[in-house]
């Protein structure tokens, strides 16, 4: 049986090293640099994330006069990664890198499906085709959360097994057994009425949040990328020696995020579509 090991996200001295500071400096600038820049909120965050979602306005959730900057399966998505990571930082799940029973990945594969059946059955509406039921935010809000799930796991197991040093992480997987999916699917359920109810004052709180989520997902997905090419997988013992590839991570994702987004618009101005107002 795996020993359980302690939870070390914070260094034994609070003095930060060159990296972690500037780590910090980076997201705190950014962050800081993007809600100073002179356009409303909604704009900047459908502006930034537009590479990464269509951003149709039917599909999405309005609170008051302004919408969210994902459509709302994006919302579940992207919602449901940060709702995930929180859930697993709370049970103490840092550095488990084991692979998931049968049973959970088929669950966790079938998280997709659902998505991927109502992605499919909102298509064949949008081209007029025969389909099996009425596509509702609502649903694609639900499939894109238990879709969230299954790649926060993924991350999270991808930097579990390619970051840490053997001796300090675990083999037991992320999500361990169907009774562990139960609190998980309380916080989703949480998310899910955050949404649902429309309350104009949320929209800020969950704009930021879908923005951070959005950076996290691709800097997390790079820094397993940037390991590898560093040849540094599995030397880091403790959290803060990851400062270095996760500023160049950080870095990649926000770069990745621009350029895709950039380039949507590029090819929209190409064809004559119109930008996302």
């Amino acid at each position: 049986m795996d020993r359980q090991l302690p939870v070390r996200l914070l260094p034994a001295q609070w003095g930060l090293n060159r990296w972690e500071w500037l780590y910090c400096g980076l997201l705190a600038g950014g962050l800081l640099a993007f809600l100073a820049a002179p356009w409303s909120l909604e704009s900047k965050s459908l502006a930034a994330l537009h590479g990464l979602c269509a951003q149709n306005p039917t599909h999405s959730f309005f609170f008051g006069n302004a919408r969210l900057p994902f459509d709302a399966r994006m919302t579940g998505i992207y919602g449901g990664v940060a709702c995930t990571a929180l859930y697993l930082f709370a049970r103490g799940r840092w550095r488990y890198g084991g692979i998931p029973s049968v049973g959970m990945a088929l669950v966790l594969a079938c998280f997709i499906v659902a998505l991927a059946l109502d992605g499919m059955n909102s298509f064949l509406r949008d081209i007029q085709q025969p389909y099996l039921y009425t596509p509702r935010n609502e649903l694609r809000l639900v499939t894109g959360l238990l879709t969230g799930t299954t790649l926060a796991v993924f991350i999270w197991m991808l930097i579990g097994q390619v970051a840490f040093a053997r001796s300090e992480r675990t083999r037991r997987p992320v999500l361990s057994s169907l009774p562990d999916l139960g609190p998980l699917l309380g916080v989703h359920a949480l998310f899910f009425l955050l949404v649902w109810t429309r309350w104009e004052p949320l929209r800020v709180p969950l704009t930021l949040l879908l923005l951070m989520s959005a950076v996290a997902v691709v800097s997390g997905l790079a820094l397993g990328f940037v390991i590898l090419l560093g040849r540094r997988e599995g030397m880091a013992r403790t959290t803060r020696q990851l400062a270095g590839p996760a500023t160049v991570a950080l870095l990649v994702g926000v770069a990745i995020i621009a350029a895709t987004s950039g380039s949507r618009f590029l090819l929209e101005a190409f064809l004559g579509l119109p930008a996302p107002s």
